[in-house]
């Protein structure tokens, strides 16, 4: 099934994504993520068109009893015309013409009942199924992008310590201040603790 074929794709790529060094977290490329999502969204209706088939197969029945209770009246006709000597032949004919007809409608409403009921039934099925994917693409994409959102923000919260810790003025001379800082009196190593 495809999209059991663009899960396993979305897991290579989870796979092959970049490590961070020391953790078990991986960088995925945002856009090849957001397309497997969009090809998995549009493989899923897929099941949903043998429904609408069961649906289109369901008319053809219906057209083909008609033609059929069609065709038998034009029988009917024909052999009534043959009889067509006495009154009692004709309406015979007609009485059996029209238990054809009713016979060939009665099959044909069963017929289309049927059609209908497995129709509804697979559309059912398929919509439960497309549901419940739909469920676990949707529930694996958000573990992963809340995965990478944690990743991303520890990695800037790392930038940004380093960052202050580069930008933080230099130490003045532990002779002419006691190891404290031009800017808040403040030993450096409580500096650095407070970050």
């Amino acid at each position: 099934m495809e999209i059991l074929a663009l899960l396993d794709k979305l897991e290579s790529t989870v796979q092959s994504s970049g490590k961070i060094p020391a953790t078990k977290k991986v960088v995925i490329d945002g856009d090849r993520l957001l397309d497997l999502i969009d090809q998995i969204r549009l493989a899923i209706p897929k099941s949903v068109q043998e429904a609408d088939e069961i649906l289109m197969k369901r008319e053809s029945v219906v057209n083909q009893a008609l033609l059929e209770a069609r065709r038998m009246k034009s029988e009917a006709d024909v052999e009534s015309r043959k009889r067509i000597d006495t009154n009692e032949v004709v309406k015979e004919a007609n009485k059996k013409a029209e238990e054809i007809v009713s016979e060939a409608k009665r099959r044909g409403d069963m017929m289309v009942q049927d059609a209908q009921r497995k129709a509804h039934q697979i559309t059912g099925e398929a919509e439960q199924f497309a549901d419940g994917r739909i469920q676990e693409a949707s529930h694996y994409a958000q573990e992963t992008l809340l995965s990478m959102e944690k990743q991303l923000s520890t990695t800037l919260n790392t930038i940004r310590r380093g960052l202050d810790s580069l930008e933080a003025p230099a130490p003045m001379s532990a002779s002419r201040n006691g190891n404290r800082s031009a800017t808040n009196g403040k030993p450096q190593h409580e500096m650095v603790a407070e970050r």
